[in-house]
This record gives C-alpha cells, sequence and structure tokens, in this order.
C-alpha cells in the first residue's frame, strides 16, 4: 500500500484564514480554493505530489459541537486548539482502507475515537463541482490532545490531487518532516511506537525521531529544539508543551524560493547546510523549513 500512514497532512489552525493564506502565499505557495466541511471548520490546502499542508480555520462556531458516533465533535477539537495555541493542531497520516486501519489501532491499544465519514462539495479548477468522500479515523491523545493524528482515507483522491494545485512558485513538493517539541520526548514513544511499530522509533543526541513512509517525525526537549531552530524565535512556555512547531518542505528549486523570500520581503535564516529557515509568525504560528528535495538527512541547525 502506497504511503501507508506516512505523513499526509498536517493541520495549521488559526483564527484568521485570510490573512495566513496572504502570509503563505508570500512565502510562494500556491493557494487552493476554500472548502467547507459540516462541523463548521473550513481549509485551503497547500497541495504536493504525496502530501499537503493544510490551513483550517472556523467560519460557523454553530455548528463545532456536530459528534460522531463515539461523541467526537472534530470542529470543536479544532476550535480548543485554536484557543490553547495557534500552530498545527492534528496531523493526518495517509490511509487507503480507513476501516483496516482502524482495526489495527484497536489490536494494538491505541486510544482512538473511531471512524467519522463526511462529505463536502469539492471545487475543480475549472469551476465545477462534485462531492468528496472522506473516512476519518481518530487518534485523539486524551493525555497531549496536541500530538494527535488521525488516519484519511480519501475514497476519491482525484478531487484532492489537482495537478494545477500542486504548482508552487517556490518549487515545493513535499514535506519531509514535522516537528514537536516536549519536556519529556520520551514520554510520547509509546504512542508513536503503538501507531508504527518498535522499528520506527528511535532516540538520538537530537530526540526522538519516527521514521514514516512518507515523512519523518521529531520530538525534541525545550533546549534541543532552541539548537535546532537557531535563528528563529521559539515562543513557548511548559503550559503548551507537548506542541507541534516545525512543518519541512522540499523544494526543487531553493534558489527560486529564496529569491521569493527576498522580493517578497520575508525574513528567513540560511542554515548551514542548505535550508530555509522562516519565523512562525510568517506562517499561523509554524516555522516553514524549505530544503532542496535532495538533501541529505541532518538535524543540525
Amino acid at each position: 500500500m502506497k504511503n501507508h500512514l506516512g505523513i499526509d497532512h498536517p493541520l495549521v489552525a488559526v483564527r484568521d484564514m485570510d490573512q495566513t493564506s496572504r502570509n503563505f502565499e508570500r512565502l510562494g505557495f500556491f493557494i487552493n480554493p476554500r472548502h467547507h466541511h459540516p462541523w463548521g471548520t473550513d481549509n485551503h490546502l497547500l497541495m504536493f505530489p504525496d502530501n499537503f499542508i493544510e490551513l483550517i480555520s472556523i467560519y460557523d462556531a454553530d455548528k463545532l459541537d456536530l459528534k460522531n458516533d463515539r461523541g467526537f465533535a472534530f470542529g470543536r477539537f479544532i476550535s480548543d486548539s485554536i484557543e490553547r495555541r495557534e500552530g498545527i493542531s492534528l496531523v493526518a497520516l495517509h490511509s487507503e482502507d480507513a476501516r483496516a486501519d482502524h482495526q489495527l489501532m484497536e489490536q494494538r491499544g491505541v486510544d482512538n475515537h473511531g471512524i467519522v465519514d463526511f462529505r463536502r462539495v469539492a471545487h475543480r479548477p475549472d469551476g465545477s463541482e462534485e462531492e468528496a468522500v472522506v473516512s476519518l479515523v481518530m487518534l485523539i491523545n486524551p493525555q497531549f490532545p496536541a500530538i494527535s493524528h488521525f488516519f484519511c482515507h480519501q475514497h476519491k483522491p482525484h478531487l484532492v490531487w489537482v495537478k494545477e494545485w500542486m504548482d508552487h512558485p517556490n518549487g515545493a513538493n513535499g514535506i519531509t518532516r514535522v516537528s514537536y517539541v516536549a519536556a519529556d520526548p520520551e514520554q510520547l514513544r509509546p504512542r508513536f511506537i503503538g501507531i508504527y511499530g518498535d522499528a520506527a522509533v528511535s532516540t538520538t543526541e537530537q530526540g526522538l525521531q519516527v521514521q514514516t513512509d512518507r515523512g519523518l517525525f521529531e520530538v525534541l526537549s525545550l533546549e534541543q529544539a532552541k539548537q535546532r531552530f537557531d535563528g528563529v524565535d521559539l515562543d513557548l512556555d511548559d503550559t503548551e508543551l507537548p506542541t507541534g512547531v516545525a512543518i519541512r518542505v522540499s523544494t526543487a528549486t531553493p534558489e527560486k524560493a529564496e529569491a521569493l523570500l527576498r522580493q517578497n520581503g520575508v525574513e528567513f535564516v540560511a542554515t548551514h547546510d542548505g535550508g530555509l529557515r522562516i519565523p512562525a509568525h510568517y506562517a499561523g504560528n509554524t516555522i516553514i523549513e524549505i530544503y532542496p528535495d535532495n538533501e541529505e538527512p541532518n538535524p543540525l541547525p
């Protein structure tokens, strides 16, 4: 199964969708049309061939408490996440069979809130519309809600992976890493082992690392994160930990990506290993790193 439980899409939850979308455009990303969910959230997607970034916000607070049969309210979770801290609220993992993957989690004893099936109107580039059908398996972490995930099974993937939406001025072509900060990264080891198995999870001097079929999760201590994200502010306190803080994307045209940042007046740090690190205030309280798509793994600043 292609990209089984790999990083499908981080959700960057924000209060002001319009401003956040404009900011991501300044970074050189193409923003697709806005879509609406039945539970009161709306989104824009930044599409790549194998995964994407979802910008998500609230458009109708009266719908937030719509629940699935296990009592889970997706909209309310997003709203609560925004109240705690704007930024990465959830990360979706790629599934092509939500029910089989739900059974896998049940067998492994991973806490979950069951399956959410829903439909929404999908807007095509030519202006036409079609109904998208999606199944989600909610892996909400009851102890640390900011380190929650869900499986995402798109029954009509052609409505999401649209070629015209993948042409980014900065050349971005995929997510390669999502970074968390925790007071004690080892506390999250059992959770990730439950999802991915023991062999995928390792501890290095740079923190806890989880290798998925599509991209890497890293969990850093606050001190490790300050070194890792040298040159940009980490506005965190102990009450906000653990939390997601950064998304790394690859680009086929690093020189073009840098030129766009300069042209658009965006502050950034050029890292020693060829990356561009953009402060969190440009991207929904999320640090964005842009690296060449032939980068060698290197967790140092």
